[in-house]
């Protein structure tokens, strides 16, 4: 039974049920603002007021994403990446930070996220609302037959005394003990889409991160670096060994750290 009841007692359980609330409306404005965007955009690329339009609708993305992405982190304890401001390499060169909006991959999977958003909200909206009404709807019976109100239970069956207007009451009992528990195992499907689309670290991300760990610390082992990036970025999939290793490796072949060998240890420097 504790099993059961335990979800009631969980604040994580009502953070769930507000995050797939929020999905229709929040869903509704992203997908409008979106639409409305490219739409405008492309519509007027011959006049070259697309331009602009495309332009602040992929920062609008951005931004968007930059929500989402503490959304999911707060209300589902979804795996995301603290994201700190990037360093601007291009400062004062307008056509190179536009470039790098077209091109990062950031900017079109949070563009595919806001689009997703209204379907699976819809969705979750759905799932939620109908949890609710069958856990309170036997509930909901017996009352109205008390104040006096004629309604049908099934089909033509008018509900005219008080037993009948029980007929629902065992079900809404095992939905009210279930419900909740049902309720997060859905909520696995809105964490696992947005951080499959949300909850990552970039290839050159991740290189920037390890160079800077390099610079602060003036040298350290995997271990070291695989540390502070998870201070900085919190835990999960986003970040793990392999991908440190991947671009110390990687900064290594261009010249940019060098590996110091000691004993049975490997220590990397910047160059």
């Amino acid at each position: 039974m504790n099993w059961l009841l335990d979800p009631y007692r969980d604040l994580h359980t009502y953070r769930v049920v507000g995050y797939l609330l929020l999905g229709l409306p929040i869903g509704i404005v992203e997908f409008v603002a979106i639409v409305t965007g490219l739409s405008l955009g492309f519509g007027l690329l011959i006049t070259l007021l697309g331009i602009p339009v495309l332009v602040m609708t992929l920062l609008g993305a951005r931004a968007a994403a930059s929500f989402e992405r503490e959304l999911a982190r707060t209300l589902l304890d979804a795996p995301m990446p603290r994201h700190q401001p990037r360093p601007d390499r291009s400062t004062g060169i307008f056509w190179r930070r536009l470039v790098d909006l077209v091109t990062d991959r950031d900017t079109w999977a949070g563009l595919a996220f806001m689009l997703l958003r209204l379907p699976l909200g819809i969705m979750d909206f759905t799932v939620v609302v109908t949890i609710v009404s069958l856990a309170l709807g036997g509930f909901a019976n017996p009352i109205l037959f008390l104040l006096g109100l004629e309604y049908t239970a099934i089909g033509d069956f008018v509900i005219d005394t008080f037993a009948e207007s029980l007929i629902y009451l065992p079900f809404s009992i095992v939905f009210l003990l279930t419900g909740p528990r049902i309720l997060l195992a859905w909520s696995i499907i809105p964490t696992r889409i947005a951080t499959a689309f949300l909850g990552r670290l970039g290839r050159a991300e991740l290189k920037e991160e390890v160079a800077g760990v390099l610079s602060r610390t003036g040298g350290a082992d995997a271990f070291r670096i695989f540390d502070e990036l998870r201070l900085r970025f919190g835990k999960g999939p986003f970040l793990n060994p392999n991908r440190v290793e991947a671009a110390l490796l990687a900064l290594e072949s261009t010249g940019q750290v060098v590996a110091q060998h000691e004993g049975g240890r490997t220590r990397w420097t910047l160059a």
